[in-house]
């Protein structure tokens, strides 16, 4: 399956395998965008396309199926408590229902999806709950088209932040775990706790302004101020902490192409007093030999979300 992450500056591609033991990945790619502005490239602009063709196209191995996301600033998300025990029909009808009360535009505009959530040892309850995801159907569409004019079939259109939660996996019931995707013109915050997605916010300070025009490069961030982006990043964990009344441990994981910012990490730590970390692949994923290591090893935060959506193989 063939992840495709499309940012402001950058598209990020990355093809994984399932194996009997894990995961291989097979190729990656980062292909930048030749705007004169960050942000200005669109999804429907040829520029986009042109450089999604040829970075498929320049790829080791020949893939047609991919999976390609939604930023959730432009999806809702709802938990909903429902009566325990209804069956697959009558829940899809029950969250059809619900659908149409949480949505600001008609139901018919919309695309949406759901799925049971996990009880986590809570199986006597009398109610269980269910993750209710909605977005514009033209939102969907966009992307569906994009993929059909490089030869693609969109196979799945994911949310980021649940594509993201299958690379940073469960930190136990205790711990809340903050992911900071941190892109060229702002950051999405997203938390998650024992499987569910708590809390996702996007935040439009630009990291391009705060963090000089060295955070834009495709290769290692030259050394650069990270001050203002801390203190962007410190009102964002703030917000979310007192939005949620979280009381549990957070610790916090950096995803993205500024992850890799010099300093960032240890910035946060201590404005946050929390621990940090960029996030990593997980322990049980192979790369195959023709992948440059050191490429990797050097983008694996700004290709976390490409892998994650390759992950959604069938």
């Amino acid at each position: 399956m063939l992840g495709i992450d499309i940012g402001v500056s950058a598209i990020k591609l990355a093809v994984m395998r399932r194996q009997r033991r894990g995961w291989a990945l097979q190729a990656c790619a980062v292909q930048p965008l030749p705007c004169s502005m960050p942000g200005r490239c669109g999804l429907d602009s040829e520029i986009v396309r042109d450089a999604l063709r040829s970075s498929v196209a320049d790829l080791p191995v020949r893939v047609r199926d991919a999976t390609v996301a939604v930023a959730s600033a432009d999806a809702i998300t709802r938990t909903i408590s429902l009566e325990a025990g209804l069956g697959d029909q009558d829940l899809e009808n029950r969250m059809a229902v619900e659908a149409g009360q949480h949505l600001p535009f008609a139901l018919s505009e919309a695309s949406m999806d759901f799925c049971r959530l996990p009880d986590h040892g809570r199986a006597c309850r009398p109610d269980q709950d269910a993750l209710l995801v909605a977005c514009r159907r033209t939102e969907v569409m966009r992307r569906v088209a994009l993929l059909e004019q490089c030869d693609l079939r969109a196979v799945v259109v994911d949310l980021d932040a649940l594509a993201l939660s299958r690379v940073v996996g469960d930190a136990g019931p205790d711990t809340v775990q903050v992911v900071l995707d941190l892109g060229a013109c702002g950051f999405r915050l997203h938390a998650f706790a024992q499987g569910r997605l708590l809390y996702s916010r996007t935040h439009q300070a630009g990291v391009s302004s705060l963090a000089g025009p060295a955070a834009l490069s495709s290769q290692v961030a030259e050394p650069a101020p990270v001050s203002g982006l801390v203190q962007e990043i410190r009102r964002a964990i703030q917000l979310f902490l007192i939005s949620t009344a979280c009381e549990q441990e957070v610790i916090i994981k950096l995803a993205g192409g500024q992850a890799v910012l010099p300093g960032l990490t240890d910035g946060i730590s201590t404005a946050c007093g929390r621990p940090v970390s960029r996030v990593q692949m997980l322990p049980d994923l192979t790369v195959h030999a023709r992948v440059r290591q050191a490429f990797w090893q050097a983008s694996v935060p700004r290709l976390s979300l490409a892998c994650a959506l390759a992950m959604r193989c069938r």
